[in-house]
């Protein structure tokens, strides 16, 4: 038997890692309007225009400038590429992101490895894509910060992950107030611009996938199989 464990279907849920998580997500709701998250938020920012610009790549497209701004707002202006898959991208992209983090961080011995391709991650994507004052020296900065994590792990440096898994994952599911910024040229604007569905509609879909990605991971996260 796994310790701090009980048997459920096929797996045992680790009620350690799901108390560690728990109390991680309320801490984070309890800061989230607070400068403590400041940098997890542009974080967040900067992953959900990241899959922007991805999508543009992979759909044959041309990333010309991605920015991200101190009020955590950001965009990713292209030619060409499908502005289908390329507006949804941001909605899915993070919850992936927040999805995978998950996953990975139950792995306490994957800690640098994760900090290792995060800091590949931001610092490819940043001298790629990013074009703006601000952006180039989050990104930049954010890439050193990981990289110094790479090199100098400690103890405990996995918790760092649990709680980068936790605020993404809830960051993602906070695309559901999309629908919420009346006047804004949110992604789910964008889409209903180019199909007939109307904009709440599209938040509401792509939260939905976002809510079931994190569940599934999360559920999947806490349980040893």
């Amino acid at each position: 038997m796994v310790p701090n464990a009980t048997a459920v279907g096929s797996g045992q849920i680790n009620f350690r890692q799901l108390a560690i998580f728990l109390v991680m997500a309320l801490g984070s709701l309890l800061f989230w309007l607070t400068p403590v998250l400041y940098p997890l938020k542009i974080l967040a920012v900067f992953i959900h225009e990241t899959f922007h610009a991805l999508a543009t790549v992979l759909t044959s497209g041309h990333v010309v400038s991605m920015v991200v701004t101190p009020w955590q707002s950001g965009y990713v202006q292209h030619m060409g590429g499908k502005p289908f898959l390329i507006a949804s991208a941001g909605y899915v992209g993070s919850a992936l992101f927040g999805g995978i983090m998950l996953l990975l961080s139950v792995r306490d011995k994957w800690a640098s490895v994760v900090f290792g391709g995060l800091a590949l991650l931001f610092g490819l994507i940043t001298v790629l894509f990013v074009r703006n004052l601000f952006g180039l020296a989050f990104g930049l900065g954010t890439a050193a910060a990981f990289a110094y994590l790479y090199w100098k792990p400690f103890m405990g440096a996995h918790y760092i992950v649990d709680f980068l898994a936790v605020t993404s994952s809830l960051y993602a599911l906070f695309d559901l107030t999309d629908f919420l910024m009346v006047g804004a040229r949110t992604d789910a604007v964008i889409l209903a611009e180019i199909t007939p569905v109307p904009a709440f509609i599209w938040a509401l879909l792509w939260s939905a996938v976002s809510l079931l990605v994190v569940f599934v991971a999360g559920k999947r996260a806490i349980t040893v199989h």
